[in-house]
């Protein structure tokens, strides 16, 4: 499609992570002298993985901040894609990268990592490392995300003892989960008001207190009716900055969907107006 409509391509099919990460550095040498647009075919952790780098290689070097992201969504939940009203058809998403229009958007981050959907510790990293063991075993169907996830939230959950600063207030917390969500997709799904602060640009938090099996299916259920945030056992915040801390110790953290080992303490922070995207034209 982009040969067709007179683009100058260099195309890129990694097999492993290390080929995947040269291929976007060597990507982005390309764009040094003149502007263009990097495009990331895949599910949200793939864009994840082409936006980190992006915008790291931006931080260093000028002259890429004018390379825009381009997006063809391939995955499970296309999150993102979604929210920017991104046609989930390939050849239409293509489409809105060659004759759409550029849009800044705001990401999340954690220490070194950057977020477009959400990042959590606690429990999330279990389930996202269950549902890639479900995946492998029965495909990477949405229904095979959706029973893992719920299997895994039914389970008895380890209880997380934490420091949370919240733009400067201290408290402690013992919880089996705190989720950092950037996409106000996500949160508009569950009839979620959080949704408001993600697209504010500030960190949409939610914590769990510590909760029986009976509790959780009880939470599980108030998500569907839309209540979720009206739970005891739920707390929301809506901050400029986060801090959390767990005794120096090394915590799991998920981030678009992959799970890396980091070391407390934590630091969140919203980056706004930190990438450009091309979306499609929204005619009314």
């Amino acid at each position: 499609y982009f040969v067709k409509q007179g683009c100058l391509l260099e195309m890129y099919q990694p097999e492993n992570f290390d080929a995947f990460t040269q291929a976007i550095d060597q990507a982005l040498l390309q764009h040094t002298d003149r502007a263009g647009i990097l495009v990331a075919a895949g599910g949200d952790g793939t864009l994840n993985a082409v936006a980190h780098r992006l915008w790291q290689a931006q931080q260093h070097t000028p002259c890429l901040r004018e390379v825009k992201l381009g997006i063809i969504p391939l995955g499970t939940f296309n999150y993102v894609a979604r929210a920017l009203q991104i046609p989930l058809d390939p050849f239409q998403a293509a489409a809105a990268i060659v004759y759409g229009h550029a849009q800044s958007i705001h990401v999340g981050c954690v220490n070194q990592y950057l977020y477009l959907n959400n990042a959590s510790i606690g429990l999330y990293p279990h389930l996202i490392q269950q549902r890639e063991l479900d995946n492998r075993r029965f495909g990477r169907y949405r229904w095979v995300a959706l029973w893992s996830g719920l299997t895994v939230l039914l389970r008895r959950h380890h209880r997380l003892k934490l420091r949370m600063s919240v733009d400067g207030q201290s408290e402690a917390l013992l919880t089996p989960m705190v989720f950092f969500g950037n996409n106000q997709l996500q949160f508009s799904d569950y009839k979620m008001k959080m949704a408001e602060c993600a697209a504010q640009g500030k960190l949409a938090v939610v914590s769990l207190q510590s909760v029986t099996r009976w509790q959780m299916f009880k939470l599980i259920m108030s998500v569907h009716l839309g209540r979720f945030e009206q739970m005891a056992e739920v707390h929301c915040y809506c901050a400029e900055r986060i801090r959390i801390e767990m005794g120096g110790r090394e915590m799991k953290l998920a981030i678009d969907g992959e799970v890396v080992s980091v070391q407390s303490p934590l630091q969140f922070q919203v980056a706004q107006h930190a990438l450009q995207v091309m979306v499609p034209h929204v005619t009314t």
